[in-house]
């Protein structure tokens, strides 16, 4: 960085003021300041009043401190003496170039709580010097101006959200509700659980807004429709992220809030006749902003959960058996697993896949990567895979739901799903989601667990005994 020159204006009186500036400028010139002043720059025989317009004027000169005391503002505002002289130029010089940055008021003396500024800069904003507790700070300040090394930056510009792409903005019926349980909670509101269930049952509501009717759907047009209530729907995900997120590690999610509401959300799907059982046909395609959404919606929460350690919540989700009362099933009650929450997409995975020639492993891990605002995608494929792994060790009661296929593992590049399983305080924790109290049965868990045959070349899926760290588990102590 090339070496700044700094031009310093002031009144030698009094003088204690002169000594004041001198060590102001021996302290800029120890940073790496070129300091030009009169005590060290004008010799004898040159004309004062010619150097002061030089050195105001002059490109080369980057800054131009004004020491702002009380008898350098009555010199400027009367244009008296060097000072006066100099102010014209300065004034003029200002008053010429608004968007002037090069001359900065440095306060050194206050008058009845006022700083001592002249009537030319007081507009200006100004650095404070005038006393020992201040003087840091603002010398600090002083020397980021200079040196043009701002102490707030604006961050880096990311991209645009890609739903937004989608259309119109979507207004969520649930906007604004987790700011006010959060400021409920904050204030130990009696009402925050009344809150909470009121956001629950709102949330729920809003889905059935996202159906789309197969009556107006042809072969021509169905992808399209489908992608664009799920771009719809993006919002919605990441405003329940904001909730859990919210109520997390409070007395306000206990475990099983949300094994409750991804019931009554199953049942509300059941209730309005939207079929998760994948298909390729139209009706059936016409649902498959669901199937996104739910396998998103519940990835991304399990993962929250797990990067807080809330394993009781994660155990009672994937070990829970949904009750489900469908009308078309004649009222019998269905007993549904979390892996109902995961069924295969063929608008996206196969037919998007075909006709736009994509030839991707998995259109809809390609599309969470995209959408993960809220969590991590590394830390999606984890979940991904350890859903995977409880799903063999919770089995469905539905021959057509055998186990979580680990979609995501087209992205993933580990070997363990979860490393901090080798330490036994760890372990001592996240055991209950195995259903596990010691090591030892920890290790016939996954040692029994009978593995579907799923290597393509395309998913990295370990083992279960590699992905559990089956070796390894509960060894520092």
């Amino acid at each position: 960085m090339d070496t700044p020159k700094v031009f310093i204006s002031y009144s030698w009186h009094p003088k204690e003021n002169q000594i004041r500036v001198q060590q102001l400028a021996e302290r800029l010139s120890s940073d790496g300041v070129h300091v030009i002043i009169d005590i060290w720059d004008l010799q004898d025989g040159q004309d004062k009043n010619k150097f002061m317009e030089q050195m105001v004027a002059n490109p080369e000169v980057k800054k131009v401190l004004l020491i702002c005391t009380k008898e350098y503002a009555e010199k400027a505002n009367t244009r008296k003496g060097g000072v006066g002289i100099e102010s014209t130029i300065v004034s003029e010089e200002i008053y010429t170039n608004a968007d002037q940055t090069k001359f900065i008021p440095v306060v050194y003396e206050y008058e009845n709580d006022n700083p001592c500024v002249p009537v030319f800069a007081k507009s200006r904003i100004f650095v404070d010097l005038s006393s020992d507790e201040k003087f840091e700070g603002g010398y600090d300040q002083l020397l980021r101006d200079i040196y043009d090394k701002p102490r707030f930056q604006r961050p880096p510009i990311g991209k645009m959200p890609s739903y937004l792409a989608a259309g119109d903005p979507v207004m969520l019926p649930t906007s604004n509700k987790v700011k006010v349980i959060k400021s409920a909670i904050m204030a130990a509101n009696p009402n925050t659980h009344l809150l909470i269930r009121d956001y629950l049952d709102l949330f729920l509501s809003s889905l059935i807004d996202y159906k789309i009717d197969y009556h107006t759907l042809n072969d021509g047009n169905f992808i399209d429709a489908v992608e664009k209530k799920i771009n719809e729907m993006l919002p919605l995900k990441d405003d329940f992220l904001d909730f859990i997120m919210t109520v997390v590690g409070t007395q306000y999610l206990p475990k099983e809030l949300l094994s409750d509401f991804f019931e009554r959300m199953l049942q509300l799907y059941a209730d309005n006749e939207i079929n998760l059982y994948e298909g390729n046909s139209i009706d059936s395609v016409s649902f498959d902003n669901y199937r996104y959404f739910n396998h998103d919606l519940f990835l991304s929460v399990v993962t929250l959960l797990l990067s807080k350690e809330q394993f009781d919540m994660i155990h009672e989700l994937v070990s829970h058996h949904f009750c489900i009362i469908e009308e078309r099933r004649m009222s019998v009650p269905q007993e549904i697993s979390f892996m109902r929450f995961r069924t295969y997409n063929y608008t996206l995975n196969r037919y998007k896949n075909d006709r736009c020639q994509l030839r991707r492993v998995s259109v809809v891990a390609d599309r969470m990567k995209a959408n993960s605002v809220k969590v991590k995608f590394e830390n999606m494929v984890r979940t991904d895979l350890l859903l995977y792994y409880l799903s063999l060790i919770y089995p469905s009661k539905d021959m057509f739901e055998r186990y979580w296929y680990p979609e995501l593992s087209a992205y993933n590049q580990q070997f363990v799903v979860l490393p901090k399983l080798a330490s036994l305080r760890y372990f001592d924790k996240a055991k209950v989601m195995f259903g596990v109290g010691t090591v030892e049965e920890y290790k016939n868990i996954v040692s029994s667990i009978k593995e579907p045959e799923l290597r393509d070349g395309y998913h990295n899926i370990p083992t279960a005994a590699k992905g559990l760290l089956f070796e390894d588990v509960g060894t520092i102590s």
